[in-house]
């Protein structure tokens, strides 16, 4: 019921399934995890897919660098699908056979989460189409890893590494392809809420085990307590599912499913007793490290910024084992850094950055007949991208070492006010409330009083958020004060409030120093951007610890003692009717949900929505071309705020296209479009001297055109349609010809002729 309840079309039923099957999949390699490297036996249902994912995704970086070899040598690979769900019925199969005594469910968190999740995953499986350019290329890559079983280090088409980090898709096409390997739209739209939705739900179930493990015939209280404030926080206090307009910034956006590991296995180590788990905070830093690195080039410097001061707050305050509580932590260790290694030899990006600094890697990467984008260009097999439109020389704002050491210095020191910025935020704030009280002051209210910024919180919830954390504070010192003991509860928000100061710290430290060391490059403006807007990825998950430890301070008076007679089940068996309508209002709690969720709901696509019907026509179009062709779709010239230069596709074939099977031209970068920049565009394709516009031609393979109209136009008015954002001309006039080769749902296929 809370998998299939918010689907209200057939192909959201069929990703409904698609997501509850990919759950199991990966819940089966949590268990392994669970039981065989933290000695636990059953950790709950979302602590155990949680570390599933990571289970998995360290044993895919085994085995696909060896199915990438069989498709370089043999010529033939397996399909992601095919590495994954077979190993996970066998150990299905091992586990139901071993029949491990199962502790009570946590039905409330689960099934809210199973609610929740389902919800968001229907509204974006509503459609297949990218939101925007961001998941349009995102939702490519994905699907290339789901087709062919590894991570291809070339761009499809070409010899050219490829330029972005790759294990955000990895996560993305290991869950799509436990599934059975849907088209991966759907599963890439959803991860900025499926990751930080899971590590706040594993959070959530070992607050229960911790705390109600001591209060056990209040612990289905306990649950309620905790689920209603996961649906407070993801639905109203955060824009935990649509966080930015169009979902750019995907990668940074889910990067706290990574970055708060470390995190949740101390909690377990403390909820469950499990030293192994604290010492797996430490012994697995390499490949969490190496994971961040290829995740996005800012997570690395988060997970030591931030996530560094709340774990080392956390192990202080719980104190969950000590590190040598487990004799195989250096094998461990050792482990790690190696699987760390393979992680980073098997990313495109690293070996793109690393090959033209280190001979052995360039020997490597040029044995294997691949080539780096600028040995490409050189070669004239590329065109040079000039991405930036302005190209400032470099200034480095630094000579020597000791500069830099001050730099540090003044970054660090201003770094260090950051606590105080926040409380004089919070003063000012609650004084111009105070002489103002107008709805528009409420709005952003707050906001800039949390102590890691900027903070990605709703509008109008900064106050509550604010007054509900100060408030619990107040109450967990008053009582900790009187009983001269702090409970788990307190100590929670103690280590959650410390942790979030260091990392606030951090963070503007890490700011600071990338500004101040800013040569004025592209790629440093870049880098400085990114981190001072960094604050939003890490509090969008982060800013769960303080609120969840609020909740159960407040939550303590309000649960009434229990006799123990009226403990779990006493009150279901006396009452089942009244139980199955109370499950049935839980789950069905977050379709009440509609905070930040309209925008998705609204969404119209990348220019245009499409289905799996849609895929299907695309697939009988493409059937008449040969794949060595090359094919011009509709594209423009754009340029990103007088920022960057960018080739975008347009209309209602740019929907399509991360689901292309053919050499598409002009398709962003992606594939065959890689090596080509808006100047094979505006001079290539464009130009008005047929000569230079057949040396494109030979030079591409372009033998096709191929549109999308789906207003009813017949092939004639569609190829003599004019492009003014194209060329300012028809295809007709570029060459495309009649009559259309195929035609199938408005995609229409036309020949192109040679100059």
């Amino acid at each position: 019921m809370a998998l299939f309840l918010p689907a209200w079309s057939l192909q959201q039923a069929l990703y409904a399934a698609s997501f509850g099957v990919a759950l199991v999949v990966i819940g089966v390699y949590g268990r392994v995890v669970a039981r065989r490297l933290l000695g636990v036996e059953n950790l709950g249902p979302w602590t155990t897919v949680y570390l599933g994912q990571f289970g998995l995704l360290a044993a895919a970086a085994l085995v696909m660098p060896l199915n990438g070899l069989s498709a370089r040598r043999l010529g033939i690979s397996l399909p992601l699908a095919a590495l994954i769900v077979p190993p996970a019925v066998a150990l299905a199969l091992v586990q139901f056979r071993r029949r491990p005594p199962s502790p009570p469910v946590q039905a409330s968190v689960f099934f809210l989460g199973l609610g929740s999740m389902s919800l968001v995953f229907s509204i974006y499986s509503r459609d297949i189409s990218a939101f925007g350019l961001d998941l349009h290329e995102h939702i490519a890559w994905i699907g290339q890893i789901v087709t062919r079983g590894f991570v291809p280090l070339a761009e499809p088409g070409t010899r050219i590494l490829g330029d972005y980090p790759r294990t955000f898709h990895v996560v993305a096409a290991l869950w799509d392809a436990a599934g059975f390997g849907l088209p991966a739209g759907p599963f890439a739209k959803v991860m900025p809420f499926l990751q930080n939705g899971l590590p706040l739900l594993a959070i959530a179930e070992q607050l229960v085990a911790g705390v109600g493990d001591r209060d056990v015939p209040r612990r289905w209280r306990w649950e309620i307590a905790v689920g209603l404030a996961f649906f407070a926080y993801a639905f109203l206090a955060v824009p935990l599912a649509y966080p930015t307009q169009d979902l750019f910034g995907t990668p940074r956006f889910s990067s706290d499913g990574l970055l708060m590991l470390p995190i949740v296995l101390l909690i377990v180590a403390w909820a469950r007793n499990a030293p192994r788990a604290a010492a797996a905070t430490l012994a697995t830093t390499p490949l969490v490290a190496a994971w961040a690195v290829t995740w996005n080039p800012i997570v690395v410097v988060l997970l030591f910024a931030a996530t560094a001061p709340v774990a080392a707050a956390f192990w202080v305050v719980f104190r969950p084992g000590p590190p040598h509580a487990s004799r195989a932590r250096p094998t461990v260790f050792v482990a790690c850094s190696a699987l760390g290694a393979l992680v980073l030899v098997q990313d495109p990006w690293v070996l793109s950055l690393a090959a033209p600094r280190i001979a052995a890697c360039r020997a490597l990467v040029h044995r294997e007949g691949l080539l780096t984008f600028d040995e490409a260009v050189a070669a004239g097999l590329a065109t040079a991208r000039e991405k930036s439109v302005h190209n400032p020389p470099a200034a480095p704002p630094c000579s020597d070492a000791r500069c830099v050491l001050a730099k540090a210095a003044e970054a660090a020191w201003s770094a260090l006010a950051a606590p105080w910025n926040s409380v004089a935020a919070a003063v000012s704030d609650a004084i111009r409330i105070l002489r103002s009280p107008t709805l528009a002051s409420f709005k952003n209210a707050f906001k800039s009083a949390f102590l890691v910024q900027p903070a990605l919180v709703a509008d109008y919830a900064g106050l509550p958020v604010f007054v509900w954390i100060v408030t619990a504070a107040a109450a967990g010192a008053w009582r900790s004060l009187r009983r001269r003991a702090a409970s788990p509860e307190v100590k929670l928000l103690i280590a959650s409030l410390v942790g979030l100061a260091g990392a606030g710290i951090g963070l503007a430290f890490a700011t600071n120093l990338a500004s101040a060391l800013n040569d004025q490059q592209h790629e440093s403006f870049i880098l400085a951007g990114y981190l001072a807007f960094s604050g939003a990825h890490v509090t969008i998950g982060f800013l769960w610890l303080p609120l969840v430890s609020s909740a159960l301070i407040l939550a303590k008076p309000v649960l009434r003692p229990v006799d123990p007679a009226e403990a779990i089940g006493a009150g279901v068996q006396r009452h089942p009717a009244c139980a199955v309508v109370g499950l049935a209002l839980w789950v069905a709690l977050p379709l009440a949900a509609r905070l930040n969720l309209h925008r998705p709901l609204q969404h119209r696509g990348f220019w245009t929505r499409i289905g799996l019907v849609d895929l299907r026509a695309l697939r009988h179009v493409e059937a008449a071309i040969p794949q060595a062709d090359g094919v011009i779709i509709p594209a423009e010239h754009a340029t990103f705020d007088g920022w960057e230069h960018w080739v975008l596709p347009l209309g209602e074939t740019a929907a399509l296209l991360p689901y292309g099977g053919r050499r598409y031209l002009f398709n962003v970068y992606l594939g065959a479009s890689y090596p080509l920049s808006w100047r094979d565009l505006d001079d290539g394709l464009c130009s008005g001297d047929p000569a230079v516009r057949a040396a494109f031609f030979a030079r591409t393979g372009a033998r096709w055109v191929l549109i999308r109209d789906q207003t009813g136009a017949d092939a004639a008015t569609v190829v003599q349609q004019r492009w003014p954002r194209m060329c300012g001309v028809s295809f007709a006039a570029l060459g495309a010809e009649l009559p259309a080769v195929r035609e199938q749902m408005g995609i229409f296929l036309f020949r192109l002729r040679p100059p």
